[in-house]
């Protein structure tokens, strides 16, 4: 059976990879898992955005201000793949994201945008053990180096390296991992050979029923996807 991952939470509707996304994504009963990004702060605390300069003003990076000023700047609403909301969006905190996914019954899935030390990782991982145990995570990456950190801390981590294309898909399945590729790119041997090796397929990210039932036809195990199709599937 296919399973639905909110992209940054309900963001066709919301602003992306905020509260209020989430919240949506996680009162919705069509959605198995509810993605994120994530990058840390200077002062390590770690919070949800898609890039480094997420804020209104783009000179700003994540990475260079305390917690406690990124909480106070507003996002920038113009940002690609973001909805037209009213008013302002703040960002939010990584801790806030995990409490809501559990209100809500949701797994959240943790796109690690950066490349943290093995340390941040193992303060990461506490985080989520505090709040909703690192068995009820998926982490992705587009970052090998990410999955096999995590994998040497944490054998049980679940893991899902991202990728654009069948050559990446393939190579990573031969490493013992389970993908996450960009649909366009995605051939149905690719997910068939994945099951046959006793992994798994997710896709990203997909946002045309007719699309989504072509990939549920061909039995992906998971779509990322910006919208709600509950009770059209």
């Amino acid at each position: 059976m296919t399973r639905f991952i909110a992209h940054r939470g309900l963001s066709n509707l919301y602003y992306q990879n905020s509260e209020k996304s989430f919240k949506a994504a996680a009162a919705s009963s069509f959605f198995w898992g509810i993605e994120t990004d994530v990058w840390f702060t200077s002062d390590q605390k770690w919070v949800c955005c898609h890039d480094n300069n997420p804020f209104a003003d783009e000179s700003v990076s994540v990475s260079k201000i305390t917690l406690e000023e990124a909480l106070k700047l507003p996002m920038n609403l113009n940002k690609v793949g973001s909805a037209k909301i009213e008013g302002e969006s703040y960002i939010c905190t990584f801790e806030n994201y995990l409490k809501i996914c559990k209100s809500g019954d949701k797994v959240p899935v943790i796109e690690l945008k950066c490349i943290p030390s093995r340390n941040q990782l193992k303060d990461l991982i506490r985080i989520i053990e505090e709040i909703i145990g690192i068995e009820n995570v998926v982490f992705i990456s587009f970052h090998y180096m990410n999955m096999a950190r995590l994998r040497s801390i944490n054998k049980k981590i679940r893991l899902q390296v991202l990728g654009r294309y069948p050559a990446s898909g393939r190579a990573f399945l031969n490493k013992g991992y389970d993908i996450d590729l960009m649909f366009v790119f995605c051939p149905g041997y690719i997910i068939r050979k994945a099951h046959r090796m006793g992994h798994e397929v997710n896709l990203w990210t997909i946002n045309h029923l007719p699309v989504v039932r072509h990939f549920m036809y061909l039995g992906v195990d998971y779509i990322t996807t910006d919208c709600d199709f509950g009770g059209k599937i």
